[in-house]
C-alpha cells in the first residue's frame, strides 16, 4: 500500500471515524482504525460493534492495500505532523506502515486488516432523504431524556417513527421524563411507509456531530436490524435496539388545568440559579425544586440545610388553577435549554401530574417531567 495525502485531509478522516472506535474493549481490533487504499479513493473505518463510521477521500493511490492501525497512536501522530503532503507506505508482506513527511519518517506497527469487521451489507427496506439540520435539531431536543444506563436498552435509545402521512417523530424517555419532537417531511413521490425503530442515543448523537453544513441532505435507510445514514462522503451504520417502546401517546396529557406562559430566558435563568441549592434536606444532589404560583407570579425555591436557600420570582401569565409542585431542577433545566423560542408554555393537570413544556408558538416539540415527592 502506498498513497500521498495532505495532512489536513488525513487528519479529518481519522478523527471522523475515531468517534466510533471502542473506548474500552477486550477485542484489540476494535481499538484500531481500518484504512483501505483503492485505485481512486481511500476508505477509513472505525467501529465499536454498535456503530460503524466510514469516511472516503477521493484520491489517486500509487499502490492498493489495507492497514489496521491503533487509533490512539495514529490520531496523535497525524495531529503532530507538519502541514505538508504525507506519504504512507506499507513494508512488503509486513504490518508495518511508514509515514514520510519532509526528510523525516515515523513507522507504526499494525494488525492484520483481514480480522477487522467489514461494512455490513444492508438489505434495504425503507429509505428517506431529509435536510440534515432536521435530524440534528430533533436529536438535540430529545436526547437528554434518554437513560444513561444500558441495563434497560429500550430506555437508552431514541424512538424514530415515520408515519405514512409524512410525520417524522423522535421520542426518548428514561421513565422520569419524556421528550418528543416532530417534523413534516417532503414526499419524494413514492409515499411513506410506517416505520418504527429504536436506535442507541449515542449513535444518533455521534451522527449529529458529523453534520457540519446546514444545507446538506442526509439519507436514512433501514434494514432488518440496522440503519444506514449517508451524509456526503460519510456513511454510518448503527444497530437497532430490540424491544417495545412505551406507548408515549398515552403518557402525554391531552388537556391541562393550569397553563403558565413565561419568558423562556427568564424562566431558564431562574431555574438555573435555584437549582444550585435545590437539594432536599438530608439528600445531597436530589435537585428538588419547589414551584408555586401566586397570581401571575411564579415562585421557585431551592434549599439545602447545609448550604442555604434560593428564592426566585418571575412574572408569568397563569390560566387556570394555582399550583404548588416539586420537580427535579436538573430535568427542568434540560427541558428549557433546548427551547429556543421566546416564550414557553408550562402545562399541568394537578399537583401530582406531569409538567409539560412546549414552545408557545405551537411548534411540535414537548418535554414532559414527572413531579417528585418531597417533605419540602
Amino acid at each position: 500500500m502506498k498513497f500521498v495525502c495532505e495532512k489536513d485531509q488525513l487528519l479529518k478522516a481519522i478523527q471522523t471515524v475515531q468517534r466510533a472506535v471502542a473506548a474500552k474493549t477486550t477485542i484489540s481490533t476494535l481499538n484500531c482504525i481500518y484504512i483501505e487504499a483503492k485505485e481512486d479513493h481511500l476508505i477509513f473505518r472505525g467501529t465499536d460493534s454498535e456503530i460503524m463510521i466510514q469516511y472516503i477521500i477521493p484520491l489517486k493511490v500509487e499502490r492498493e492495500g489495507k492497514a489496521l492501525l491503533p487509533a490512539r497512536y495514529l490520531a496523535d501522530l497525524v495531529k503532530k505532523l507538519p502541514n505538508i503532503e504525507i506519504v504512507v507506505e506499507q513494508k512488503e508482506k509486513e504490518h508495518i506502515y511508514i509515514f514520510y513527511y519532509g526528510n523525516s519518517k515515523t513507522q507504526l506497527i499494525g494488525m492484520n486488516p483481514e480480522e477487522y469487521p467489514e461494512l455490513p451489507s444492508l438489505e434495504k427496506e425503507d429509505s428517506i432523504i431529509i435536510p440534515s439540520y432536521f435530524l440534528e435539531n430533533m436529536v438535540r431536543q430529545v436526547s437528554s431524556a434518554a437513560a444513561l444506563d444500558t441495563l434497560r436498552p429500550v430506555f437508552s435509545g431514541i424512538l424514530i417513527e415515520i408515519k405514512a402521512q409524512g410525520d417524522l417523530n423522535l421520542v426518548a424517555t428514561d421513565t422520569h421524563r419524556l421528550a418528543y419532537s416532530s417534523h413534516k417531511i417532503t414526499d419524494n413521490g413514492d409515499g411513506f411507509s410506517d416505520i418504527s425503530l429504536i436506535l442507541p442515543s449515542r449513535s444518533l448523537i455521534e451522527i449529529t456531530r458529523l453534520i457540519d453544513e446546514e444545507n446538506k441532505l442526509i439519507s436514512i435507510t433501514s434494514g432488518f436490524n440496522q440503519v444506514l445514514f449517508e451524509l456526503g462522503n460519510i456513511t454510518i451504520i448503527t444497530r437497532v435496539i430490540e424491544g417495545k417502546f412505551p406507548n408515549y401517546e398515552q403518557v402525554i396529557p391531552k388537556n391541562y388545568t393550569t397553563r403558565i406562559k413565561a419568558n423562556t430566558k427568564l424562566l431558564r435563568e431562574a431555574v438555573d440559579r435555584a437549582t444550585l441549592l435545590a437539594q432536599e434536606q438530608g439528600k445531597y444532589f436530589a435537585n428538588v425544586l419547589k414551584l408555586s404560583s401566586q397570581g401571575n407570579v411564579l415562585v421557585l425555591e431551592g434549599r439545602s440545610q447545609e448550604i442555604g436557600l434560593a428564592y426566585e420570582e418571575i412574572p408569568v401569565y397563569l390560566e387556570g388553577e394555582q399550583i404548588e409542585v416539586n420537580f427535579n431542577g436538573r430535568y427542568l433545566l434540560d427541558a428549557l435549554k433546548i427551547i429556543e423560542e421566546e416564550e414557553v408554555y408550562f402545562d399541568l393537570t394537578g399537583n401530582l401530574s406531569p409538567g409539560v413544556f412546549r414552545p408557545a408558538d405551537g411548534k411540535k416539540y414537548l418535554y414532559l417531567i414527572l413531579p417528585v415527592r418531597s417533605n419540602y
